[in-house]
């Protein structure tokens, strides 16, 4: 098993799991998915970003999201400077209250 301290200077995989509640309204959810999409596709100071929405198999469970999202950063600093940039602190304080959850995890790659 790999430590934090073995870490430093690899290129850092954040994944974020999005969930909203099936009943929320559409124009709500519609604003938010926009965003999203603008989020990432300009992924400010990530090398790549990536988008995928669930199938909708069930999403009234209440384990489902209803997106994931996938950034790759060239460093932990790039990603600190991801989460400090406007459009990810922006996103945040306009759509979060809207969210049922969210959740990220950071892990090495490469």
């Amino acid at each position: 098993m790999s430590t934090d301290a073995d870490h430093g200077a690899a290129t850092v995989r954040h994944v974020v799991h999005i969930r909203l509640e099936p009943t929320l309204d559409l124009a709500v959810r519609d604003a938010l998915e926009a965003s999203l999409q603008r989020l990432v596709r300009e992924h400010p100071h990530a090398l790549t970003g990536s988008l995928h929405r669930d199938l909708g198999r069930r999403p009234q469970a209440p384990v489902s999201a209803t997106w994931m999202v996938v950034l790759d950063f060239a460093s932990m600093d790039d990603f600190e400077a991801y989460l400090a940039h406007p459009l990810h602190q922006d996103f945040l304080a306009d759509h979060q209250p809207s969210m049922a959850y969210i959740s990220a995890i950071q892990v090495p790659i490469g």
